[in-house]
């Protein structure tokens, strides 16, 4: 604002001398140049009584590579002495800005210019005033500002500058600006201002800040030893109030301050020591470079020790986590972090954790009490990748609702590649062994793989940790290489697990977007020899002796519900005992519907708790929602089909008759049989 009042100056000088030849004095220029400004378009005139009507038309002024267009300044109430100007009644006006009045005194003897421009209403009066006087060698100017309008600013700056950054509604500002020179230019700024009520938002609505209260003390002084345009500068900020959004992140101040110093040119900005203390966070030492006119990140230095990760996973980090399958996670402990940019790449990341942990708002997983230190060096000029190592240690962890207890993790870490040679994890009674993990980030993502195995873990344990029917026996397994490629999980080979005395494989397993929010699983499962005593006893179901074969093929889940499958079960080869007794054979009669169970001794079953059979089998195929059933293939009958054949003294056949029920249907029937102590009833 100070800058376009000062450009009319000059041409005042030229029409003083004439100021009383006439009634009208007109001057025109198409072009002038100086060293501080260039404008087009000049066109001044004094007109009126005793030439009291003064008139500056620009149609372009570019100060310092800043350029304004449609310049207009009026005064009604133009006086000229020999040494001295005045104007009592000035307006000053911008294409697309409000009208400023404006008032000065000049004085070419005195050299002494007080400017003073006025706005607002009775009771929020605002003054922008500028003070100077010059001489040899050196000038010095003060602009004080008393309830300064930060909209009015805004309105001032070229089209160019006001599409850079989120334009100010409201706010005040009050402060002084010192400014010395010599005939070099500008020399020195010292200012020390404060901004009250501040309000700014975009277009885009991605930026925007309310009620903002900002305290700025900062000074800068030019380097007259070096030929260029070079500045020392310091400051310090203080935010005590106010909200602000920043696509993503959202900030409430609570007294955060910012302090740095360093140097700037017409090349690059240097921050050669900085602080930024973040109420609640904590402190951070920074330094860096900028490189101008695109200020773009250069090189960079960011320390800090002993940060609240609560608040700074919070307000910092959790924003950029938005529509991700991590958006949920809640953080706290303390963190400390060490990083180095230079030449516009990563070069250096430390991050050390003291008593953290992160747990996930969907209760998939949590780690608690990790205490770790973990470098990162990024690859020499030749290529070469400068291995390091992490010390991470877990006290507590939890995958679902399985508890796995304290783990120390050797981690190695060769640029974004990741690597465990071996890892045991604690988990109930047993271990989880984890072989030969790697991982690395690949254009597609984080790409992993690892093989492994499960040692005898206690069944008990296992369903009590997850809340779900108590059942006997223990769970181990082999597991061959796994592999995640960015979006899918695939298992080599099949898993093997040994339980109720059988087996169980999985083989073609397929997990896609497993963290995501509706993951898919492909399996075949294929169960073999099973003890149906121990498999029976573990539910309210009623006691069946033998074993059993079972295959679940073509496996479809999506959001971990079934939508696909073929399975089958029937009764495993070998010489084996084979009894029922009357609750099983009620409860697998319900399965068929009302009027499945057909009993051929039913005359009999009063007097008998246990049955025996020969044989059993029963099959599901499920599509669309609908179970099409079947029984025993081996013995078709006209009407229905045989899930239990009956065998020895006493025996029993159960047969059922509704083959398509819906899955949902069945599912329930199978929680009632299971999960309710069922009283058959004898007919």
């Amino acid at each position: 604002m100070v800058k376009l009042l000062v450009i009319i100056l000059p041409a005042l000088f030229i029409v003083t001398l004439s100021a009383y030849a006439g009634p009208l004095i007109t001057l025109s220029a198409d072009d002038v140049h100086s060293p501080f400004l260039n404008a087009k378009g000049v066109r001044v005139s004094l007109a009126g009584p005793q030439a009291s009507l003064l008139e500056v038309r620009l149609d372009e002024v570019a100060i310092q590579g800043k350029v304004w267009r449609d310049l207009h300044f009026s005064c009604h109430k133009f006086q000229v002495a020999n040494d001295w100007i005045r104007c009592e009644d000035g307006v000053l006006k911008l294409s697309g800005s409000a009208p400023l009045p404006v008032s000065f005194d000049f004085s070419s003897r005195n050299k002494i210019l007080d400017l003073k421009i006025t706005t607002g209403a009775r009771g929020a009066v605002a003054d922008w005033r500028l003070s100077a006087q010059w001489g040899k060698p050196i000038w010095e100017g003060m602009l004080t500002v008393t309830n300064g309008e930060v909209a009015r600013i805004a309105e001032l700056l070229p089209e160019a500058e006001k599409n850079l950054l989120p334009v100010p509604a409201k706010g005040n500002m009050n402060g002084t600006i010192n400014l010395r020179g010599a005939a070099g230019g500008l020399a020195g700024i010292e200012a020390h201002l404060a901004v009250d009520g501040l309000a700014f938002s975009d277009a885009s609505g991605l930026h925007a800040g309310e009620n903002i209260s900002v305290e700025v003390n900062a000074m800068a002084t030019r380097d007259e030893r070096n030929e260029g345009n070079s500045w020392a500068w310091h400051a310090d900020v203080n935010w005590p109030s106010g909200e602000v959004f920043w696509q993503p992140v959202y900030f409430a101040a609570q007294g955060h301050r910012f302090s740095g110093s360093g140097e700037l040119d017409e090349s690059t900005i240097r921050l050669r020591t900085g602080k930024l203390v973040l109420s609640n966070i904590g402190e951070m030492n920074l330094s860096g470079l900028i490189d101008r006119p695109g200020n773009t990140l250069r090189d960079f230095d960011l320390s800090a020790d002993n940060l609240e990760l609560s608040t700074l996973f919070s307000q910092v980090l959790k924003p950029f986590l938005v529509n991700t399958p991590v958006a949920e996670l809640q953080a706290a402990g303390h963190a400390g972090i060490q990083w180095r940019y230079r030449n516009n790449a990563h070069e250096f990341l430390q991050v050390d954790l003291r008593d953290a942990s992160v747990e996930d708002g969907h209760g998939r997983f949590a780690f608690r009490g990790v205490d770790a230190s973990i470098p990162w060096q990024a690859p020499r000029n030749q290529g070469n990748v400068e291995s390091t190592k992490a010390a991470i240690r877990i006290q507590s962890s939890q995958l679902g609702k399985i508890p796995i207890g304290q783990v120390d993790i050797p981690l190695e870490i060769d640029g974004s590649n990741l690597r465990i040679p071996r890892l045991t994890l604690p988990v109930l009674d047993g271990e989880l062994t984890l072989e030969n993990f790697s991982a690395s980030r690949q254009a597609q993502g984080w790409v992993w793989q690892f093989s492994g195995g499960l040692s005898p873990i206690s069944m008990q344990k296992l369903t009590e940790a997850l809340g779900t029917q108590p059942m006997k026996g223990t769970l181990s397994g082999e597991i061959p290489r796994v592999s995640y490629n960015g979006s899918t999980v695939v298992v080599d080979g099949a898993l093997l697990f040994r339980i109720f005395d059988g087996t169980i494989e999985m083989g073609n397993l397929k997990l896609l977007d497993p963290l995501g929010p509706a993951p898919s699983l492909l399996a075949d499962l294929d169960m073999r020899n099973l003890d149906l005593n121990l498999l029976t006893g573990t539910f309210s179901f009623g006691n069946m002796q033998g074993r059993i074969d079972a295959a679940v093929h073509g496996l479809e889940l999506f959001n971990w519900k079934p939508v696909k499958f073929d399975a089958s079960l029937m009764s495993s080869s070998g010489s084996y005992p084979r009894r029922i007794s009357q609750a099983a054979v009620q409860n697998i009669s319900s399965l068929g519907g009302s009027g499945a169970a057909a009993a051929i001794q039913r005359s009999f079953l009063g007097f008998f708790e246990q049955f025996g059979y020969s044989k059993i089998g029963w099959s599901c195929s499920l599509r669309n929602g609908i179970c099409h059933m079947g029984g025993i293939e081996s013995e078709p009958l006209p009407h229905g089909y045989l899930i239990v054949k009956g065998g020895g003294i006493p025996a029993i056949t159960v047969i059922g008759y509704n083959r398509d029920v819906d899955w949902w249907e069945l599912v329930s029937r199978l929680q009632r049989i299971t999960q309710v102590e069922a009283k058959p009833v004898i007919q």
